[in-house]
Order: C-alpha cells, then sequence, then structure tokens
C-alpha cells in the first residue's frame, strides 16, 4: 500500500514539471526511458530506486535523483506467480545526467 502512495506522489510530482510548448523535444535523442518498480530509498528521500524485475532473485535496480527524472508514467501493475503484485512505471530521464546501476553477480 506505501509503494502505491509513492507512485501517486511521484506522478504529481511529475506534473509540476513545465513542457517547453515552444519545440517538441525528440525524447528518443534528448531522453533515455528505464521502466520497473519504484521504490524509496531507504536513507535518502531525494533518490529514486527503480527495480527492473521485483521477483528476480538476482535484483538488479537503478538510482536517480529525482531532479534528473523530467517525467513518470505509470505502466500498470505485475503480478507475481505466488501472488504478489508491484507497480510498474516509466520514468524518463535526461542524457548526460548521473545515475547508478546495480546488479548483483557471482565472482
Amino acid at each position: 500500500m506505501e509503494d502505491n502512495k509513492y507512485v501517486k506522489r511521484l506522478l504529481e510530482t511529475s506534473r509540476q514539471f513545465n513542457i517547453d510548448r515552444l519545440r517538441q523535444p525528440d525524447f528518443k535523442e534528448d531522453y533515455s526511458s528505464f521502466e520497473g518498480s519504484p521504490r524509496r530509498h531507504p536513507s535518502n528521500e531525494k533518490i529514486l530506486l527503480l527495480v527492473i524485475n521485483p521477483f528476480d532473485e538476482n535484483m538488479m535496480f537503478y538510482e536517480f535523483n529525482l531532479d534528473t527524472v523530467s517525467a513518470v508514467e505509470e505502466i500498470g501493475t505485475i503480478a507475481s506467480s505466488d501472488s504478489k503484485s508491484a507497480y510498474q512505471v516509466r520514468i524518463w530521464v535526461k542524457k548526460g545526467t548521473l545515475a547508478v546501476k546495480s546488479e548483483t553477480f557471482i565472482v
């Protein structure tokens, strides 16, 4: 339930950004999109964790500073085989900004 409130807050925040109506940005050229399940960062409210596949054992996620996220789209909900569900969003991030990618691997 807390994830639902978090997604709603992200969507409300993304509506506050003004879109330049004088030109049509080429999203493929100026922005990159990432899809996943949003999570709160445990210690920093200004960072968005985006989990790529929340039901996978080897979890991979991205960390984005909320200031670098240009837009958030709600995609829907996915469900696992054991009836767990997770919200999915698509975020648009301006190319050239810094982010962190974290994934597990075997040494």
